[in-house]
């Protein structure tokens, strides 16, 4: 082999091996892009009581690195609690990646502390805002303690019970043959008198009074106790 010959293969060698360095370390790292992931759960979760697992790459995939990921919900929004994936992209280079995570959404529901009985007006110590299993809630649960406390049991219920919308009701701020003020209000008028209820009525409820008169008029009960008639 002549000596020029030997000289440009050794140019050439030179060449292919430097190349080949970068090329080596140009493949993306997997682990800090799966670090990125759980970055990206991690904010996407944190207006919310929810843990979260981040799954695995393929240990023998690689693609080339990228200097302009992007992260997204497959689903367009963040997911419910369950399995979803975060798709990764790389614009500049055209590779896209998913990522499954699985949400575990934390449930808050209120637990009755004590057995109550029907007509019971429920308490800050009646109830407590306790984590809750997943299922087994069924709907309508309650999980703020400003919806039991102070509201009337329609029926009755042993410690343990997890509150529900329809075992409550609203106290009756009017009862049936209470004497209440009325009133009627309109265009320009105001004017104010007394009545019989004719049945119970809480906050917002609509009942019918019985005027002096005799005329039956139909008003919305108030937090203060009157009624209220708009003309």
């Amino acid at each position: 082999m002549s000596p020029r010959k030997r000289m440009w293969l050794a140019v050439l060698g030179a060449g292919l091996s430097s190349a080949s360095l970068p090329a080596l370390a140009a493949n993306q790292d997997l682990a800090a892009l799966r670090r990125g992931v759980e970055l990206f759960v991690r904010s996407e979760l944190s207006q919310r009581q929810a843990s979260f697992e981040v799954g695995r790459f393929d240990p023998h995939l690689v693609v080339p690195a990228c200097q302009g990921v992007s992260m997204a919900w497959s689903a367009g929004t963040v997911p419910a609690s369950g399995a979803t994936y975060v798709d990764i992209n790389c614009p500049d280079l055209g590779w896209r990646l998913r990522l499954p995570v699985t949400v575990h959404e934390k449930r808050m529901a209120l637990l009755l502390l004590h057995s109550v009985q029907m007509g019971d007006v429920l308490g800050a110590g009646d109830v407590r805002l306790v984590d809750a299993p997943a299922s087994g809630l069924g709907s309508g649960s309650l999980d703020q303690l400003q919806q039991a406390v102070g509201q009337v049991m329609k029926t009755g219920a042993q410690a343990g019970t997890w509150l529900r919308a329809y075992m409550l009701r609203a106290a009756f701020v009017v009862k049936m043959n209470q004497r209440v003020r009325v009133v009627a209000s309109g265009d320009g008028f105001d004017v104010r008198a007394e009545g019989t209820a004719t049945g119970n009525g809480a906050a917002g409820d609509v009942i019918a009074v019985r005027m002096a008169s005799g005329a039956l008029v139909r008003g919305v009960v108030q937090g203060d106790g009157s009624v209220s008639v708009a003309y």
